[in-house]
């Protein structure tokens, strides 16, 4: 007679043995993480441990990672590129606030240069940036018409914020 295997094993996280678990865990968090990418980018932006829980976490790594760095440089660059063009070669619909980016320009540049530099970055200075991009609301300086200087003031704290040690940070600062 040939052997069957226990029908009440067929729950794939119940398999500990094989590593199932860990792997439908990390889908788990994977799913979670996508579904709540707007949310936790956002608490990463206000200043939220990335280590607090296993999304956050996920969520950290992808903004921090090259490709991320990358995407964003690239986008900042063409932001740049449209607000440059004359009138005449633009879209007829400006998608950008044309004024407040070439206002806002070196720092732009700058935060470009951050960006495509070897050293590592901080999960709120990217979550800070990925908003100010993909903000879908409309209320991105970057987009939106506001305040003189308020992009300027929002990619200078962003390109800060890359390099700030997170306020929950266990580390200590030496005081000369």
């Amino acid at each position: 007679m040939p052997a069957t295997g226990n029908p009440y094993r067929a729950f794939p996280d119940t398999d500990a043995i094989h590593g199932v678990t860990s792997r439908v865990h990390s889908l788990r968090i994977h799913f979670r993480t996508a579904v709540h990418r707007a949310t936790l980018t956002r608490a990463l932006a206000e200043g939220a441990d990335p280590t607090g829980h296993d999304e956050l976490a996920l969520r950290a790594r992808q903004l921090t990672s090259e490709r991320t760095r990358g995407m964003l440089a690239r986008t900042l660059r063409r932001s740049i590129a449209d607000a440059s063009r004359s009138a005449r070669t633009r879209s007829a619909v400006p998608i950008i606030d044309r004024r407040a980016v070439l206002d806002a320009e070196a720092a732009i540049a700058e935060m470009i240069e951050r960006l495509r530099a070897p050293r590592p970055v901080q999960a709120q200075g990217m979550a800070l940036l990925e908003r100010i991009i993909t903000n879908a609301d409309g209320s991105s300086p970057l987009y939106n018409s506001s305040q003189p200087g308020a992009l300027l003031r929002t990619i200078i704290s962003a390109t800060a914020a890359l390099d700030a040690q997170p306020a929950h940070s266990h580390g200590f600062a030496l005081v000369v």
